[in-house]
């Protein structure tokens, strides 16, 4: 377990106040002591009369004030230790910062949900999701806004490995092997009928036997695809209940996109484009943006596909639009890609006209921060980011959602 993850305990918070209060007193005592024992041995030398002792005396007295000073400043000192040696101690600092009467007593009344969501981390199964969402649900009328930004993106997180868990045993289940978000299962040849005998069988007499080749499971129905021409362009776009402009229109109408409320929607990303893509899909136009921050989806199912190859991924994107759905994928946060986003394919350019073609400037998009239709191919726009490169080390290669068929 993370120390990040400890410091929200009341128990272990205690701790770190305790220690914070010692080392206080130590910063702070000791060098006052320091100072009163130097004035009352000078004083005393004086009063004496003893000036032959005051050089001495005074030398000494130096070399304590050098060190009561070197106390005092130790809390500035680790603090600048800290910035340098840069993330290494972040967790450390954050715990310290934590340990305070407050927030011991706050840490405390939401200890349960802490310890739902710790227990679901550890061990990601529909259970333990479902646990830790009625923990946080209990406490979110005193939980403060980060924390519950961080509950719920946990739990996001958790519901994606849990269904991941629950595709690798279901796979197994069908003596398949699961790769990059997708079950290969054996499918065997039929035996041919041989000539020279009554019945395939084996052995010399003759029947061919069978042989096994690893194949991709079919995850497509039968759904279509329809032309749009709009921002200066033709695409082919999901053949979906609702039409991509209608759609566009209504979740800009009703907000449903995370800039309508940024302080409230950070981090809402996924659930909004899973809202847009199930909408679209469904034709669901009674979401709310509340929908979006709970990543209520309607009646979607969503599985994740991982691959390292960006054209691989590109390919299960082709094949889902021209099946007609709407499919989210992982994009950049910021300018340079170093953190992610998710947004939702509702089309591509129509002059790619097979998988392989496909790139992902021809991608069309609405995206879960504003809500905007737009291309992939204009300056500055979205691009696709692996996990590797926004420096997620448990994301690593290109995501995509799609919606189960």
């Amino acid at each position: 377990m993370k120390l990040s993850s400890l410091c929200q305990y009341g128990s272990f918070l205690r701790a770190f106040l305790f220690l914070k209060n010692v080392l206080n007193i130590i910063f702070i005592v000791v060098p006052i002591i320091l100072i009163i024992t130097i004035i009352m041995k000078l004083g005393k030398i004086v009063i004496s009369g003893k000036t032959d002792e005051l050089k001495e005396a005074f030398s000494t007295s130096v070399k304590k004030l050098i060190a009561g000073l070197a106390i005092f400043l130790m809390p500035t000192i680790l603090s600048y230790t800290f910035d340098l040696v840069g993330e290494s101690f972040d967790e450390l600092r954050m715990c310290m910062d934590n340990a305070t009467t407050e927030n011991i007593k706050y840490y405390d009344s939401i200890s349960e949900a802490i310890s739902a969501l710790d227990n679901m981390e550890q061990n990601p199964t529909k259970a333990n999701v479902s646990k830790a969402q009625s923990a946080v649900n209990k406490i979110a009328s005193i939980a403060r806004e980060d924390d519950m930004i961080s509950f719920i993106k946990r739990i996001s997180d958790a519901q994606i490995k849990a269904e991941e868990n629950d595709l690798i045993m279901a796979c197994k289940a069908k003596n398949g092997r699961y790769e990059n978000g997708m079950c290969l299962t054996i499918q065997l040849e039929k035996p041919q009928k041989n000539d020279n005998s009554n019945s395939a069988t084996s052995g010399s007499q003759g029947g061919s036997s069978s042989s096994g080749n690893y194949s991709y499971d079919p995850v497509l129905n039968s759904g279509g695809s329809t032309e749009l021409n709009t921002l200066g362009g033709t695409f082919t776009v999901a053949n979906t209940k609702i039409k991509v402009l209608d759609y566009v229109n209504f979740v800009n109408k009703r907000g449903i996109y995370q800039a309508s409320n940024i302080s409230k929607y950070t981090d809402k990303c996924l659930g909004f484009a899973y809202v847009h893509a199930c909408g679209q899909y469904t034709g669901n136009t009674s979401s709310t943006p509340d929908d979006g921050a709970n990543y209520r989806a309607g009646n979607c199912s969503f599985s994740t596909y991982v691959n390292d190859s960006k054209e691989d991924v590109l390919s299960k994107v082709f094949n889902e639009i021209v099946n007609g759905r709407p499919v989210v994928i992982q994009v950049n946060g910021n300018k340079k890609g170093t953190s992610r986003h998710f947004v939702t394919v509702v089309g591509f350019n129509s002059r790619v006209t097979n998988a392989a073609s496909l790139t992902e400037r021809d991608l069309l998009i609405i995206d879960s921060y504003d809500g905007k239709l737009e291309r992939m191919d204009t300056e500055g726009a979205r691009f696709m980011t692996s996990g590797k490169d926004c420096g997620k080390k448990d994301y690593s290669g290109y995501r995509i959602q799609y919606i189960k068929s």
